[in-house]
């Protein structure tokens, strides 16, 4: 005769593992060069640029006009084997109001030829390194409070920490 396993240990793991990782309203802010830990991997913002062109000539913002957040972003695997694939989506801005704005690619492009930043479709940094990269926002002039915040896929490690990578925000302004 075969023992079967008591259902409700099984079902009370089983919905700790899918409740852990919901999106509750807890929000993390830290700042520019602090880390937010994801698994194995750690994201950050180096440094910010604000700028009212992409022009190296224009660089300066007025108030009122579409501005451009330029984010030195980087990505550092503290796995021990496994490489980190990712790409420009990896990260959005979103102000006190809640509108998200995404990585303007195309600025990104632009940027790249006369920066030379090592600009990349899609990332894999390999296990006990680093790879950065400048994600291009534009945001209207007015903005208020904008915040990156970074997404990605559930992995092990982030089940204990209830996927707080998810809800942490880097405090842009």
């Amino acid at each position: 005769m075969k023992k079967y396993l008591p259902a409700g240990p099984l079902c009370l793991f089983l919905a700790l593992v899918f409740s852990s990782c919901n999106k509750g309203r807890v929000n993390y802010t830290i700042g520019i060069r602090e880390n937010i830990h994801h698994d194995d991997f750690e994201y950050s913002v180096r440094s910010l640029l604000v700028a009212g062109s992409l022009n190296q000539h224009e660089m300066t913002a007025s108030p009122g006009d579409s501005i451009y957040y330029l984010v030195r972003f980087r990505v550092q695997n503290r796995a021990l084997r496994v490489a980190h694939k990712w790409d420009n989506s990896i990260a959005y801005i979103k102000d006190e109001p809640g509108n998200r704005y995404e990585n303007d690619l195309f600025g990104q492009v632009t940027l790249e030829k006369t920066l030379h930043f090592g600009w990349k479709e899609d990332y894999s940094t390999q296990a006990g390194s680093s790879d950065s990269t400048i994600l291009v926002f534009r945001l209207p002039g007015n903005v208020r409070k904008p915040c990156l915040m970074v997404r990605g896929e559930t992995l092990m490690g982030d089940v204990l920490n209830r996927c707080r990578f998810r809800k942490m925000r880097v405090r842009l302004y």
